[in-house]
């Protein structure tokens, strides 16, 4: 699976253009709050993981500073946070080392202490090939990982193919963006905006701005994206159930 940086090259989080003479100003916790209680809240529409996955990993990015630019609004905050689920294996095989290797340590001892010379043997012997069955379980159960990352108020340009778009309606366009035959993963985004997207049946480009004079509140979200790499069935299966209303619920407007 491609791995991709926390700001891909398709969805731009594009500052520099925009902190050109502005004033930096430190977010309250109470803000960096609200930011993180909306992620979770746009995190709650991935719902049920896919068969045989687990969440092993999260990393939010919280910003802790706000930028007013010469308007007196301010640059909207672009948190995100990154999910990367898996079949668990690497939490079951050390379980499974542990619990292994203390009853190694059990039975060993025990044959020790009657000078068992033959038991020992025995014993080593069953733990060897209990060893091995162990390495071909995991390898066994081992699964592809999948990256899901959430964005709010990114900058986007991205072409429409339409033989990539996997749905769409008013304010909401989920389209595959890259696909690796070899692999058999893809790359698919849910890009929403109920301002930018309001009729996608009529673009050729998913573009989603943020105001050029800024907004009035340092929080306020404007656009989400759902970004989910992975395995080609299962992102594109989890997108299209993605509950998009609890997504659009944590967009504040314009």
């Amino acid at each position: 699976m491609k791995r991709h940086a926390a700001c891909s090259a398709i969805i731009g989080i594009l500052f520099s253009s925009h902190l050109v003479a502005q004033d930096q100003i430190a977010l309250t916790r109470d803000e960096v709050s609200v930011l993180k209680k909306k992620l979770q809240g746009a995190a709650e529409a991935l719902g049920k993981f896919p068969e045989g996955y687990v969440k092993e990993d999260e990393d939010f990015y919280l910003p802790t500073e706000a930028y007013r630019k010469p308007s007196g609004l301010f640059l909207p905050a672009a948190p995100s946070v990154t999910y990367r689920f898996g079949g668990g294996s690497e939490q079951k095989t050390k379980k499974s080392s542990k619990d292994f290797e203390k009853e190694y340590k059990k039975r060993i001892a025990e044959a020790q202490a009657k000078g068992d010379a033959q038991e020992m043997m025995k014993i080593s012997q069953e733990m060897q090939k209990k060893a091995g069955e162990m390495q071909l379980e995991a390898l066994d159960s081992s699964k592809e990982p999948v990256q899901v990352t959430i964005r709010f108020n990114a900058e986007t340009s991205q072409a429409i193919d339409p033989d990539g778009v996997l749905y769409e309606s008013q304010g909401v366009i989920c389209m595959r963006i890259d696909h690796d035959e070899t692999q058999g993963t893809s790359r698919v985004v849910v890009f929403i905006d109920p301002i930018s997207l309001q009729n996608t049946k009529n673009l050729s480009r998913a573009d989603m701005k943020v105001p050029e004079e800024g907004v009035k509140e340092k929080t306020r979200v404007l656009n989400v994206t759902v970004e989910m790499d992975g395995p080609a069935d299962i992102v594109e299966s989890w997108a299209k159930a993605l509950a998009v209303k609890k997504v659009l619920a944590q967009i504040d407007g314009r």
